[in-house]
């Protein structure tokens, strides 16, 4: 046992010793430095090197040619580093078994603290890391020719393919947005009236066809049957990929499989097992298709070819997102008043990476972020998904348009696509600028409203009646200054707090009056209401319109594969865009008094197969009370 432990003690000095000896020489090279790459280097030490460092060892140039055990010289193709081949040696082979005998070890400043002697171990005196002096660097006579070792090329090559390896292999330049310093625009505020207003009438939607489409009809003007063609064939070829053999997807198992999803946004349950279970079966769900059959189209369905490499971030739903925004923009557009607002789809999963952000004033504080232009009926006209540098994939801005910044850039991009002009178009703060209010009406014939940040106001703020000012005046207070030159109208109005907005269309007049309610006589009051504010308030909300519907009966697929979450929306959108225009286009239908059961759609009532009533149950005849009043 003694011997044990003298063996056991002299193997942790042997360790401690070696493992010391690593520690690099002041300005040593590194084998995971920038110069592996080069065939060779002058080295030419300077007379103050205090500035320089060296970066630490690597993996292959130290700890992995170390040997703690083996004493058969395997480590003497290893380099030393010139620092420590001058240096004094000791040998310990003599006191360690064969089985760890080790070769000499040179000694540093650092080994002869710890190692007194060579019976002898100070622990206590083994520095940190912080505290290790640095060694003098000495100068090289020769040149230094470095070159990768095998280990080193093993690892570059395991090295993982991320987007910016991609985008060099590619050779593909980086999405970065131009910085063209901005033209500014010389404001001459006054307090006066505005002379440039507008007024464009509105346009409903047309009047009901002829033939109103079936809602599948309807369904098939956005989400075409082009697409639905295009994720047979990826799914098919995803499928042979994975299992070497294809599932044979037909068009009319991708329609059911949507169909089951929308069905499911409707008639929810804890999971998707249950509407096939003996328990819960519903039969809606289950009398479409087998288990198994959704179950092997949920794992296999695809939307691009997975071999293809692109920089995009939304490579994996990106045709079909393009194809129904495609048709979105090709419909019809009987509307010219819109709003430009975010929409959050969605998504709690970690998979999507930074795709996935986070707003804490929607609803849904995690999913994808869109940037949308709706109707005043909710109708999606347009719409970008946000990805960082690709957010404007495929979209050419000007050079004035590359001044206005992300938020006037999204507003520009989502207007391009707008048919009827003049029109009319609301954003909130995160957009709004003044330049960008006057390049849409001078340039682009679009005349817009929105409220802007106190900081936007280009000088406006020291002209406007201040805060404390318009609280002293009251609730309904307003302030108004404008440029005619540039043909822009701010004003400045309290309610609750101030709020300022800015228009290339409407001032402040005609003022009108609203009802608030006051604390202070505990009823609801009228005050004064700006012309800016009504416009605004009653055109703002076509996104936040949208997005309620939406959320009505949400398709839901929950699974690993974080695209799936966008392509729910991308249905989603499909059916609320069929629904708003289906009902605008067929107008007000007739109310129907205490309706006992659903009345089925026009489809089926009048395909003239002369449908019969369902006899349930035994009742008595409505008409049972005129009846008898007619007997007596």
């Amino acid at each position: 046992m003694p011997g044990t432990r003298s063996n056991k003690a002299v193997l942790q000095r042997a360790r401690s010793k070696r493992i010391l000896a690593l520690i690099p020489a002041r300005n040593s090279q590194s084998d995971d430095s920038d110069t592996t790459d080069c065939e060779e280097i002058n080295v030419t030490p300077s007379e103050d090197e205090t500035h320089c460092s060296s970066s630490t060892p690597s993996l292959d140039s130290s700890l992995e040619r170390m040997n703690l055990f083996d004493s058969d010289g395997s480590d003497d193709d290893a380099p030393m580093s010139p620092t420590l081949q001058n240096a004094p040696t000791i040998s310990i082979t003599k006191d360690l078994p064969s089985s760890v005998m080790m070769q000499d070890i040179p000694f540093s400043p650092v080994l002869q603290a710890v190692f007194p002697s060579e019976n002898v171990t100070d622990y206590n005196s083994i520095p940190s890391l912080s505290s290790i002096p640095l060694l003098p660097s000495p100068a090289v006579q020769s040149p230094l020719t470095l070159q990768p070792t095998p280990n080193t090329s093993q690892h570059l090559q395991k090295q993982i393919t991320t987007r910016s390896v991609r985008r060099e292999r590619n050779n593909c330049p980086r999405l970065v947005a131009k910085r063209i310093k901005r033209t500014p625009i010389d404001f001459k505020w006054k307090k006066t009236r505005f002379i440039h207003g507008a007024t464009v009438e509105a346009m409903p939607f047309s009047h009901p066809p002829a033939e109103l489409p079936s809602p599948r009809q309807y369904f098939a003007l956005f989400f075409s049957d082009e697409i639905i063609n295009d994720i047979v064939t990826q799914t098919n070829m995803y499928s042979v990929q994975k299992l070497g053999r294809s599932i044979n997807v037909t068009a009319k198992d991708i329609e059911q499989f949507v169909a089951i999803h929308v069905i499911m946004g409707v008639v929810r349950m804890p999971c998707y097992l249950d509407y096939w279970s003996t328990q819960l079966r519903y039969a809606p769900v289950a009398d479409i298709m087998s288990l198994k059959k959704y179950q092997l189209i949920r794992r296999y369905i695809h939307f691009v070819d997975s071999n293809e490499e692109s920089l995009d971030r939304f490579q994996k739903v990106r045709p079909v997102v393009e194809k129904v925004r495609l048709n979105c923009l090709l419909s019809a557009e009987e509307e010219n008043q819109f709003s430009i607002d975010e929409m959050t789809l969605p998504y709690k999963g970690k998979k999507a990476g930074n795709r996935r952000q986070y707003n804490a004033k929607k609803p849904k504080k995690w999913g994808f972020k869109a940037f949308v232009r709706s109707g005043v009926s909710g109708y999606i006209y347009d719409f970008l998904l946000y990805g960082g540098d690709d957010t404007f994939r495929n979209i050419q801005f000007t050079d004035r348009e590359e001044t206005l910044g992300f938020g006037g850039k999204v507003v520009v991009a989502l207007c391009q696509s707008i048919k009827n002009k003049p029109c009319f178009v609301y954003f909130d703060n995160y957009y709004t600028s003044l330049e960008l209010v006057v390049y849409l009406r001078n340039e682009l014939g679009i005349f817009s409203l929105g409220t802007i940040k106190s900081n936007r106001l280009r000088g406006c703020q020291n002209v406007i009646d201040d805060d404390k000012k318009m609280k002293k005046k009251g609730r309904g207070s307003f302030s108004q200054i404008v440029c005619n030159e540039n043909k822009i109208a701010v004003v400045k109005w309290f309610d609750n707090k101030p709020v300022t907005l800015v228009s290339s269309f409407a001032d402040s007049y005609p003022v009108t009056k609203i009802k608030r309610y006051s604390k202070d006589h505990k009823a609801k009051i009228d005050i004064d209401c700006p012309k800016v504010v009504r416009h605004y308030n009653t055109h703002m909300g076509g996104v936040d319109l949208s997005d309620m519907l939406i959320a009505l009966y949400r398709t839901q697929i929950k699974t690993r594969r974080w695209y799936m979450g966008i392509f729910a929306q991308i249905l989603d959108i499909s059916i609320n865009n069929e629904v708003v225009e289906r009902s605008d286009v067929a107008g007000p239908r007739l109310k129907i008094k205490k309706p006992v059961k659903s009345r089925p759609i026009d489809e089926i009532r009048y395909d003239g197969m002369g449908h019969l009533p369902n006899l349930e149950s035994r009742g008595r005849c409505r008409m049972e009370q005129l009846k008898s009043r007619d007997r007596g």
